[in-house]
């Protein structure tokens, strides 16, 4: 078995002289002394254990052996290459995988343009979303399931990392029938008797909080009702007369077929929602979307 352990140089000279048919052309190309060149390739012939050339006045010609070995050996050296380029893209983290908790919909706002921005960059970054609760993600970027969680508020978490993304306005979603469907603002008060729908996962324990923490001051304990589905369904809930939901502007940018979203009067008419990850995190793909993040949040002025 031949030594193999190599210096590529040594086959990119042998390459280029099996290419040109020709020692001094291929120390040209490379800008180094002839000698160089003849030297690493009898390096390179010992190790292989063949001869590689034949060498001639006029030039150098590969033998049979030479030309079979360098065929091969040029594909070998190429899928080294770019094993090499990739390792170096994922440091830089151009390449990879990023998962994402949320905790807010995809559809307006910061979170769809921060997301659209981020994959406009860097499309070869495999992005996995997954939607649940504050205390879910929190959980999973500690474990390292999630590598960062876009939640409501402001939680402080040892070993994470918290900043301030972006807030947005709080509406309620009434069905177009609703008697307060065509109002400019309604007061939280107004509509206490109303059942509630929540969602369990992703921001609904949030706002479930929100609603008792609200309406407990005038003496009221909010009708919830608790659904095991998605921000879109409860939209298409509401419109068919199940009862109303807390919305915000990400929701307020569609169009929802038989859903009024009316603003809400209160001192808190916005909710805050924060970017969380693990200080030791060194995923470089995370790191390149806490920077765009910080970018998107200037540029909007959030």
């Amino acid at each position: 078995m031949p030594d193999i352990a190599l210096d590529l140089r040594y086959l990119k000279y042998a390459l280029l002289a099996a290419e040109h048919g020709s020692f001094r052309r291929t120390a040209e190309i490379l800008s180094v002394s002839q000698s160089t060149v003849s030297r690493r390739i009898q390096i390179l012939e010992r190790r292989v254990g063949i001869a590689l050339f034949e060498r001639h006045r006029s030039g150098a010609r590969a033998t049979l052996a030479g030309e079979r070995f360098l065929k091969e050996a040029a594909v070998g050296a190429k899928h080294l290459h770019q094993a090499v380029n990739t390792i170096a893209q994922a440091k830089r983290g151009s390449t990879g995988v990023l998962h994402v908790g949320l905790a807010a919909c995809l559809t307006n706002g910061f979170l769809a343009e921060l997301f659209a921005a981020y994959h406009r960059r860097f499309p070869a970054i495999e992005v996995n979303f997954e939607e649940g609760t504050s205390q879910v993600s929190t959980g999973a970027v500690l474990s390292g399931r999630l590598d960062i969680a876009f939640m409501l508020a402001d939680p402080r978490v040892p070993g994470c990392r918290t900043e301030r993304m972006w807030d947005e306005r709080i509406y309620v979603a009434v069905p177009s029938s609703h008697e307060f469907a065509s109002l400019d603002a309604v007061a939280l008060a107004d509509v206490n008797h109303e059942t509630f729908l929540v969602m369990a996962d992703a921001a609904g324990p949030d706002i479930e909080n929100y609603l008792v923490r609200k309406l407990s001051i005038s003496g009221v304990r909010p009708l919830i009702s608790t659904q095991h589905i998605g921000c879109e369904n409860v939209l298409n809930m509401v419109s068919q007369g199940f009862g109303i939901a807390i919305a915000t502007n990400s929701a307020v940018g569609t169009a929802y077929p038989g859903v009024n979203f009316v603003p809400i009067k209160s001192d808190e008419e916005s909710f805050s929602f924060s970017a969380v990850w693990a200080t030791t995190n060194q995923n470089p793909a995370l790191k390149l979307l806490i920077d765009l993040s910080l970018e998107v949040r200037m540029k909007t002025g959030r």
